[in-house]
């Protein structure tokens, strides 16, 4: 903790020196920026920390994959496992993919969020599965 509290009292002395006349100027307001900025730069970061797996499965269905190919290839034994089993793992991973689009257009809308948490998903495609908005899983097939 004491190599903590010096690298600390290191970086606010370079503050000090570095942006004196910001200082003088607003001191309040330079502190509030500074937190602000280190807490951004430091973990937790805002909202659920992220899923590799749930990284790679987003870039599968990016790839064309179906929901269905995905679960197969991420979890072992998927097929093997009872119909509600599977349908549970499919539903949370549908929903889990509409989260991650509805994030996509609030974050493209109000854009408060770095561009670094922003999700490359997407939209929803007719005819590869959706999630109706009471939460039951549904698959789409459209005549052609």
């Amino acid at each position: 903790m004491s190599d903590l509290r010096a690298v600390i009292h290191s970086f606010a002395r370079q503050l000090l020196r570095d942006f004196a006349p910001d200082i003088t100027r607003d001191a309040r307001g330079f502190k509030k920026q500074v937190l602000r900025l280190v807490r951004q730069g430091l973990p937790p970061g805002r909202g659920r920390p992220r899923d590799p797996r749930f990284d790679t499965a987003v870039a599968m269905v990016n790839q064309g994959k179906s929901v269905k190919e995905v679960m197969r290839r991420q979890i072992p034994g998927f097929d093997q496992l009872d119909t509600y089993t599977r349908y549970l793992t499919e539903k949370g991973l549908r929903q889990a993919l509409a989260r991650r689009r509805r994030l996509l257009v609030d974050q493209k809308s109000n854009r408060k969020l770095p561009p670094e948490n922003q999700a490359d998903l997407p939209p929803s495609k007719k005819g590869q599965g959706c999630v109706a908005r009471h939460g039951v899983a549904t698959e789409l097939t459209l005549p052609t």
